[in-house]
């Protein structure tokens, strides 16, 4: 009987193996659009009277105090990736990308005096999310997104002037090398000549800490607030079969 099982087992593994490049379909396709994010904090440990909501000053400097008591702004920045679609289903799929975002915040302001403050991280990014294709026709498609991704910094910067001063680019050496979050939305695919072109809306947010401690930095406060990127990208596609 045993042996039996054993039997059936490598079968069922046979016959499956076999039949997946039949049953499986899968789409290939590319997208460029925009990035629009900011940071979120986590902690709210630190006093509000001392006049610091949020401490970004071990992180990205002193220079930052300007700024960082004003309102901060998402920042636009360019999307690009590559995707490819398994359909394992008549509705779901399973989806991998390989994708190049930035991301950051802008502090500038320019109520009273000329202030440019912007934070840009660039990633390569892999994320993978299952796919469920709620409407389906002939010229017209859509399908919802939920997964997650793994992004590895490739260069952090910042852009400072003040007044009449010109920008100045500098390196921000504290950023972590690997970020992770979750992602969710939906696209709308339309058939023109035989090809999918779609529209992709998507937000993310990250779950890891942006930032580390530097090892020679006094420490200002008693904690400090974890950071984290959270946003948006709005994408144009090109879908191959």
């Amino acid at each position: 009987m045993k042996l039996l099982k054993v039997s059936m087992a490598h079968f069922i593994c046979i016959y499956v193996v076999s039949i997946l490049p039949l049953t499986i379909q899968a789409q290939a396709g590319i997208k460029l659009g925009t990035s629009i994010s900011s940071f979120y904090y986590t902690d709210t440990k630190l006093n509000p009277n001392l006049g610091y909501d949020i401490d970004l000053r071990p992180y990205l400097g002193y220079d930052v105090e300007w700024v960082q008591i004003g309102n901060q702004k998402p920042i636009i920045l360019p999307f690009v990736g590559v995707y490819y679609n398994f359909q394992i289903s008549n509705r779901f799929g399973l989806q991998p990308e390989l994708n190049f975002s930035q991301k950051g915040v802008n502090f500038s302001q320019f109520d009273y005096e000329r202030v440019i403050y912007k934070v840009k991280i660039s990633y390569l990014e892999i994320p993978l999310s299952i796919t469920y294709a709620f409407y389906h026709k002939e010229k017209f498609a859509s399908e919802l997104y939920l997964g997650g991704y793994c992004a590895f910094k490739l260069n952090a910067t910042k852009k400072v002037a003040l007044h009449n001063y010109k920008v100045e680019k500098t390196q921000i050496k504290n950023v972590r090398d690997a970020e992770t979050g979750i992602q969710f939305g939906m696209n709308f695919k339309f058939k023109i000549s035989e090809k999918y072109f779609l529209f992709d809306f998507r937000g993310f947010m990250g779950l890891s800490n942006v930032f580390y401690m530097p090892e020679d930095q006094p420490v200002l406060y008693f904690n400090t607030q974890e950071t984290k990127i959270t946003g948006f990208t709005i994408t144009l596609g090109y879908e191959f079969k």
